[in-house]
């Protein structure tokens, strides 16, 4: 293993990235070091990018990720959360949070709220403790860390977004509940919109219905599992119809925007549920209508990111909806020092991901 590996510092939207090189070093106790094959820029990185969440810094963001073991502390027991046997290049992925496993909200089954969690793509970067995110050439994965090996028929694309995107939208469908034989609606058809779709399917759904502003996202959501598309400002009569004004069963709403948010009373019908799942940066207050809230029976759901059975389940789905285009929503691969143009194309409506990987022959 080399002793040098480059790691890319974001300080702050108003200053360009920097690329830095940093010393690597074996791993201690079960601590597991991993070479970074590549990974996919999230839409929380592009909110990181552009100012609107706020983040210790500097920082090396990045959590879509996906590596090939390099070494093992000597207390690594070599085995994933499955118990599949680990070893030296071996590629695996992670849950993004690290947790302790017995603070108050791990014993509630929320490790993803872990008193004293270690989140990857989120952590101040110490000049010893620099390998903390995606956007580096090395991860150092540290105790706590849940470890997958990726399933021999997945790609980088397809695998590199499961430790997020894929993941969370099976938190929000265990949230949900049962969907086989329901009408579902898709507010947004970006990455997790597209995914929510498939997933939605391979699930039962009756009706999978998508709502964006891009009409060639919602002509790509088709493709992944959704019956039918609609504009938002045509959504409430749409989906009346549609239901015979009976409204869907249940509202994933993924894009964090108000505005959609609210769309739920008018489309969401009786005894349904609302799951929140995009609003992850400041927005401004939404209504919520209480009287429709009672008269309609309705429940809402947050969730952010995921437990460790949720990421064992995603990287199922994958596997088993592998004929998807999935590959085709990673529209172009660059290398850590074109990370700036890779930022800039991550904000187009053109990409659902962009990754970044020195590893791979682009």
């Amino acid at each position: 293993m080399t002793n040098k590996g480059l790691a890319v510092l974001f300080s702050n939207k108003s200053v360009p990235f920097e690329i830095v090189t940093f010393e690597v070093n074996p791993p201690t106790s079960d601590q597991i070091m991993v070479r970074v094959e590549g990974c996919t820029i999230c839409g929380s990185d592009v909110h990181t990018f552009l100012g609107r969440r706020s983040v210790e810094s500097p920082t090396v963001l990045g959590h879509e990720i996906v590596g090939k073991i390099v070494s093992f502390g000597a207390e690594n027991n070599r085995h994933d959360y499955s118990n599949n046997h680990l070893a030296v290049g071996d590629l695996i992925t992670w849950s993004v949070v690290a947790n302790c496993g017995s603070c108050i909200f791990c014993s509630r089954g929320l490790p993803q709220k872990c008193d004293t969690h270690f989140k990857y793509g989120h952590k101040k970067v110490k000049k010893e403790e620099p390998w903390t995110g995606g956007l580096a050439e090395y991860i150092l994965l540290v105790s706590g860390t849940k470890v997958f090996k990726v399933p021999e028929n997945l790609s980088l694309e397809v695998a590199c977004p499961a430790n997020c995107t894929t993941a969370t939208n099976v938190a929000a469908f265990r949230v949900a509940g049962n969907v086989a034989g329901k009408v579902v609606l898709i507010m947004g058809a970006g990455m997790l919109g597209v995914t929510a779709c498939a997933m939605a399917k391979f699930n039962g759904a009756s009706m999978v219905i998508v709502c964006d502003t891009n009409n060639q996202r919602l002509i790509k959501a088709r493709e992944f599992g959704a019956d039918e598309s609609c504009l938002p400002e045509d959504l409430p009569k749409f989906v009346f119809g549609i239901t015979r004004g009976f409204g869907v069963d249940v509202m994933f709403e993924l894009t964090g925007f108000p505005g959609a948010f609210e769309n739920a009373f008018d489309c969401v019908g009786i005894g349904g549920k609302i799951v929140l799942v995009g609003s992850v940066f400041p927005s401004a207050p939404a209504s919520l209508l209480l009287e429709i809230m009672v008269r309609k029976l309705l429940s809402i759901e947050g969730i952010h990111n995921y437990t460790p059975d949720d990421l064992a389940h995603a990287l199922f789905f994958l596997s088993k909806t592998n004929h998807l285009p999935w590959k085709s929503l990673v529209g172009i691969w660059l290398r850590l020092s074109e990370v700036d143009l890779a930022f800039q194309l991550a904000q187009s409506p053109d990409y659902y991901r962009v990754g970044v990987s020195n590893t791979i022959d682009l």
